[in-house]
């Protein structure tokens, strides 16, 4: 069996990887990433943080991207795991949250839309919200998971690091399967490892996410 990790896009604030992209997913993008992935892929898309979007772009590519690689996805016979990227406050209120989605045009509820594409689809799926993303070296803090929504705020910290790590541990822990959670720092000490804090998901439940 070949397992394989993928980043098809940008992460709002920069993603886990250097690679930017621009444009909206085209329907058939992922095909040339699905075929001999076994295991599972992480999907974020999202626009430059330090810019501000027309919500027709931020539709695009934040939402109908992600439906466009379900599509492309159920295509192919993809059978793994779908890890999604996305941040925390989507479902929070917050001053924070108002002005990223005027900044961004609706940029988290149209996150939110994505994440209930991702439920409804019928496959595996890990939907991970960060906090802030930060530089900084992996294996600083302690890490919180929680499955409790937070609102968004600068005091909801996380590094890039300590993310790409848990992508890899939900990559195939059979708690992290069909599951929604929220990951940032806590205060400065070494992190529980990740396995033992992921055995302690509980699995999405349909009422927790009525429109």
């Amino acid at each position: 069996m070949k397992t394989a990790v993928f980043f098809v896009a940008a992460a709002l604030g920069g993603g886990l990887l250097a690679a930017q992209e621009q444009k909206p997913v085209p329907k058939d993008s992922v095909r040339v990433f699905v075929p001999g992935c076994s295991k599972g892929y992480v999907f974020t898309a999202g626009r430059r943080s330090n810019r501000p979007a027309r919500e027709e772009s931020v539709r695009d590519t934040e939402y109908q991207g992600v439906v466009n690689t379900l599509r492309a996805a159920r295509a192919v016979g993809f059978s793994g795991r779908f890890l999604y990227m996305t941040a925390v406050g989507g479902s929070t209120r917050s001053i924070a949250r108002v002005f990223l989605n005027l900044f961004k045009g609706n940029t988290l509820r149209w996150r939110e839309r994505a994440e209930g594409e991702i439920r409804s689809a019928g496959g595996d799926y890990t939907i991970i919200r960060s906090g802030v993303l930060v530089d900084a070296p992996a294996g600083e803090h302690v890490i919180k998971v929680s499955q409790t929504p937070l609102p968004l705020s600068l005091r909801y910290r996380i590094a890039r690091a300590d993310v790409a790590e848990c992508f890899v541990a939900a990559l195939d822990h059979p708690r992290a399967s069909r599951t929604t959670f929220e990951i940032v720092w806590g205060h400065r000490a070494p992190p529980e490892p990740w396995p033992q804090m992921l055995d302690r998901l509980q699995p999405d439940l349909p009422r927790d996410y009525l429109p």
